[in-house]
């Protein structure tokens, strides 16, 4: 089968090899919808940040590997144990690979896991291929095809939300969203559909902010923007567009004793002066992935979700991922929102 396959910084490879098999408890996916994140372009251009090049602890699995943590597609074969009746269903694919024994598993928290893995990311091949073998256990039946790439940050927003909701009623509450990337469109969506807040976005990029603004999103330019809301979410993270990062700037538009919430990813030192914080008692939060209980409150959030998440897809086929994937997104960011390989 035709794969993408990460081996170091700027060496990602289109490769033919074996179609996987899979085991008891695994199920072969037919990949159809395979999101290109920008966590997976940071890894390309100045990585590897995430992606191991030695054996992970959990799987064993080292590089070369098979990038994509967003993804999904049609059920074709079931390994022994499992029920045959889930051929021919579409799914996604919830890419989390915890131990279930540390001290952080027991506990719930499944992000925080000892040996953490996450599928095309840390310790386990993704999708950016034909075919996908993953344990059953981290599927999701999806009816809409649109939906596939957008499950993984749509369960980060769920559980930033769970995070902030344990202290603040996110209900008509002003948040403030940096970011119009396919993470911010999906914690957008989680925040005002199911939590009910009052949701705006901001974004350097024109472009993006137009089409979350046709999307149905309320928008802001910097212009516009003025120390108003209950709550910022950095959902842009690292940015070599920007001089000065959304993490950074966001406690600029924070109302007093309201907090700076962080889901974007950093790899680098970023200059901060902790006053900004200090004298507003702000606190700083941050939310990584997802866990089990995000994953059961799941079905009933979809439900709630009004976005056309169609309407933030640009389509390219897998043998020009790496032109008209990777290569894009590094240079023409303002051209999409969410770019989806369909092999």
């Amino acid at each position: 089968m035709l794969a993408l396959r990460f081996y170091d910084r700027r060496d990602i490879r289109l490769e033919d090899i074996p179609k996987p098999v899979p085991q008891q408890g695994e199920v072969l996916i037919k990949v159809t919808d395979a999101g290109i994140s920008q966590t997976q372009i940071n890894e390309f251009v100045e990585g590897p940040f995430i992606i191991n090049k030695t054996p992970h602890p959990l799987t064993h699995k080292a590089t070369p590997l098979i990038p994509c943590q967003e993804y999904g597609g049609i059920i074709e074969e079931v390994g022994e144990g499992v029920d045959q009746s889930l051929i021919g269903k579409q799914v996604a694919v919830a890419p989390l690979l915890t131990c279930g024994e540390c001290e952080y598993c027991k506990m719930g928290k499944e992000n925080l896991c000892e040996k953490v893995g996450y599928l095309g990311l840390l310790g386990a091949d993704g999708g950016f291929c034909e075919y996908s073998v993953v344990s059953v256990e981290n599927i999701i039946p999806i009816s809409q095809k649109e939906l596939l790439t957008f499950i993984e940050p749509i369960l980060v927003g769920l559980h930033a939300a769970k995070k902030i909701e344990s202290f603040l009623n996110l209900h008509n509450k002003k948040v403030l969203i940096l970011g119009a990337g396919a993470v911010g469109i999906s914690v957008a969506a989680v925040f005002r559909d199911y939590f009910g807040a009052n949701v705006f976005i901001n974004d350097i990029l024109e472009a993006r902010l137009k089409r979350a603004q046709k999307g149905g999103f309320l928008t802001v330019t910097k212009e516009e923007l003025a120390k108003e809301y209950d709550l910022v979410i950095d959902a842009a993270g690292m940015d070599t567009l920007v001089d000065k990062p959304a993490i950074v700037e966001g406690a600029s538009y924070l109302k007093k004793s309201a907090p700076l919430l962080n889901i974007g990813t950093y790899f680098h030192p970023v200059s901060y002066i902790p006053s900004t914080l200090l004298v507003g008692e702000h606190p700083l939060l941050a939310s990584l992935m997802y866990t089990k209980r995000d994953l059961m409150l799941l079905p009933e959030v979809l439900k709630k979700l009004s976005v056309d998440f169609s309407s933030f897809i640009t389509s390219i086929d897998l043998e020009y991922i790496i032109e008209d994937g990777y290569y894009k997104a590094e240079v023409e960011k303002e051209s999409f929102t969410r770019i989806v390989v369909r092999p």
